[in-house]
């Protein structure tokens, strides 16, 4: 009888992070795409405008989908979550149209004026960020004995020890399973670094951003570039083991594209977040540390989604983008699935808006980090 009132409690409790949580991240990135400047009444309107709309998408896609007739009574947990990471999700796109609609301010020229700026400065320092990666990548192993092995090496021997305490100390049943620690691995690791780096990007590149202009992203672009071309390396090891252990190839394979598309622009996306706030936020390197350590265990970086109980299996998988990611190429790579396409799109536009928000920001502030840093 206890463990029933505990449960319904923590129901309860998810009904109300469901309801709130998603108007309330739209509402605050209202506020934050105005820089503050709106007065007190309209923001208790934007507020009541969020919570109406949000709810009213997220209720209108699971009628369509046949879900109706919900109480608390019969309110499911999984129903509970899945509405609110559709909310979350909704609640990351809805001020941008809401913002064009309703701020005088905020227009679609206001929109192609940054866009253009960001494509001229593509054009303009493309050659600046691939020479700077470069010189990294040659400086890396310059005084090496190994010299370049060494980005053969680390994910080698880092996929030994998670397959050994993994896969015989605790008897992983995955099949292949070396290969499945070590696509996990590589792409967990290129993600982790690069957001990592970017929280000190800034003060790490004071004595370049205060002599020459430069887009402060394009510190996180090179820096990615790097890890990017290790990872690409490491790609090749794992073409060869699934060669080796003899693992059936198909034309899905080719969706390992898309997903690392996915895969550098959601680490591009929360890079230019953490960029900006690790300027003002100096402890916030040891709070994304402490995140990433609880985030590599709920990724499925060395199990299968498929180990966790339902109904966390499956919306861990959806509603946690680097273990869709892994899970997804896995499939794709090793069993000749296609990943799927709902959550990828979903997670598409969740890193498109991210991103465009993140490069907005250090537009606006960029002229005070040095000052700050």
């Amino acid at each position: 009888m206890e463990e029933m009132v505990n449960s319904r409690y923590l129901l309860m409790l998810l009904v109300a992070a469901a309801m709130l949580l998603p108007p309330l991240l739209a509402w605050g990135e209202h506020i934050y795409l105005r820089h503050g400047d709106v007065s007190g009444k309209r923001r208790v309107l934007y507020l009541l405008l969020y919570f109406v709309l949000i709810h009213a998408v997220v209720f209108g896609a699971a009628h369509v989908r046949g879900v109706r007739g919900l109480s608390l009574q019969t309110v499911t947990l999984t129903y509970v979550i899945k509405h609110l990471g559709f909310g979350l999700i909704c609640a990351l796109i809805a001020p941008f149209f809401c913002c064009l609609i309703l701020e005088s301010d905020i227009t679609p020229h206001g929109f192609q004026k940054y866009g253009r700026r960001l494509f001229k400065d593509i054009r303009r320092y493309s050659q600046y960020v691939v020479r700077s990666a470069g010189a990294y990548l040659r400086a890396e192993v310059v005084n090496s004995y190994l010299d370049w092995l060494w980005w053969l090496i680390e994910p080698l021997c880092m996929m030994l020890i998670y397959t050994f305490i993994f896969g015989y100390v605790f008897g992983s049943s995955e099949p292949n399973f070396s290969v499945f620690v070590f696509i996990g691995l590589i792409m967990w690791n290129f993600f982790s670094r690069n957001v990592s780096y970017s929280v000190n990007a800034i003060s790490l590149n004071l004595p370049i951003i205060t002599r020459v202009y430069l887009p402060k992203y394009m510190l996180l672009a090179t820096q990615i570039l790097v890890n990017g071309f290790k990872l690409m390396v490491s790609y090749g090891i794992t073409f060869v083991m699934i060669l080796l252990f003899r693992i059936p190839l198909t034309v899905h394979i080719l969706w390992a594209v898309p997903l690392l598309f996915l895969l550098f622009l959601f680490t591009f996306a929360v890079g230019t977040f953490l960029m900006h706030y690790g300027v003002y936020v100096k402890d916030l390197s040891h709070v994304v540390g402490i995140v990433l350590n609880m985030m590599m265990y709920l990724s499925g970086v060395f199990y299968s989604m498929n180990r966790l109980p339902a109904p966390f299996d499956g919306l861990l998988g959806t509603f946690n983008p680097m273990a869709f990611l892994m899970s997804a190429m896995r499939d794709a790579l090793l069993y000749g699935t296609m990943p799927d396409w709902g959550v990828y799109f979903g997670w598409l536009c969740a890193s498109l808006v991210i991103a465009a928000v993140g490069l907005y920001t250090i537009y606006y502030n960029e002229n005070a980090y040095a000052k700050i840093s």
